[in-house]
């Protein structure tokens, strides 16, 4: 009878170890997972900040152009500039 409970606590034992392991391992992949996820809303910042400089710097080309079209058009030699 003795042995019969040695060998269920044994189990018992070897059972909990895994279980320990496996939640050691899954700890590990859910800060893994976290990081990633941290890095990645990094770079999503960074994309949106790139994208608000380049829509400001578009914006200015398109008034550069717009300036330059007014004055090179016949219809603005002449007039004055309604700056």
């Amino acid at each position: 009878m003795l042995s019969l409970q040695s060998e269920t606590i044994h189990e018992a034992n070897c059972k909990l170890q895994d279980a320990s392991r496996a939640l050691q391992q899954a700890e590990l992949r859910i800060t893994a997972a976290e990081e990633l996820a941290t890095a990645a809303e990094f770079r999503a910042q960074a994309a949106d900040i790139q994208l608000q400089k380049t829509n400001q710097e578009l914006a200015l080309i398109e008034e550069a152009i717009r300036r330059r079209l007014l004055c090179a058009s016949p219809e603005a030699v002449g007039k004055p500039n309604a700056a």
